[in-house]
């Protein structure tokens, strides 16, 4: 049983040609003097307290195809100076989670998605490479694991399943492609 027909009515709306008007600013906003990333590359010091070693492991085969890695700053934070290691290999940069030791209800509205999106287009634009991956230690976030990994979900990085790159156990891996 049909209770009523549809009725469309086409509806014009005129568009207009977007012109440089008052309206809208067209000037970028100033950026804080502050706010300089540092990015310096050094050779890869093999032992304990390197990252790949401790992510991956010694035996892992990604362990003997890095020489160099990146140590990274970011002082666009409000927070501190964000600090992190890095690595690249195979068109990924693989990141140490530069949140380590702060809680993201420290964190003002909006910074951390900040962050993360300035670290990608850092990765993007200064890289060339395909895939940014963060490297997530569970032993810093234990009480904020869950509400850490909603958050990369959110802005639309995925959960990095173990047997892709055969990390260790106390370390989640979330990927982002660029």
């Amino acid at each position: 049983m049909i209770i009523a027909n549809s009725v469309k009515k086409e509806t014009y709306i005129p568009l207009q040609p977007l012109t440089s008007s008052n309206q809208f600013n067209q000037q970028e906003p100033p950026k804080e003097p502050n706010s300089i990333d540092h990015v310096t590359i050094h050779p890869r010091a093999r032992g304990q307290n390197d990252m790949m070693t401790q992510v991956f492991g010694e035996t892992n085969v990604l362990n003997t195809k890095v020489n160099e890695s990146l140590s990274i700053t970011l002082s666009a934070s409000t927070i501190s100076n964000l600090t992190c290691e890095a690595f690249i290999l195979n068109q990924t940069v693989f990141l140490s989670s530069p949140f380590a030791g702060t809680g993201l209800l420290d964190w003002a509205d909006g910074e951390f998605q900040s962050c993360i999106t300035h670290l990608i287009e850092l990765a993007e634009e200064k890289t060339g490479c395909t895939a940014l991956v963060v490297i997530l230690d569970r032993s810093l976030f234990k009480d904020s694991l869950s509400t850490m990994l909603r958050a990369f979900m959110y802005l639309g990085f995925e959960m990095i399943d173990p047997a892709v790159y055969g990390q260790e156990p106390g370390y989640i891996l979330v990927g982002y492609e660029l």
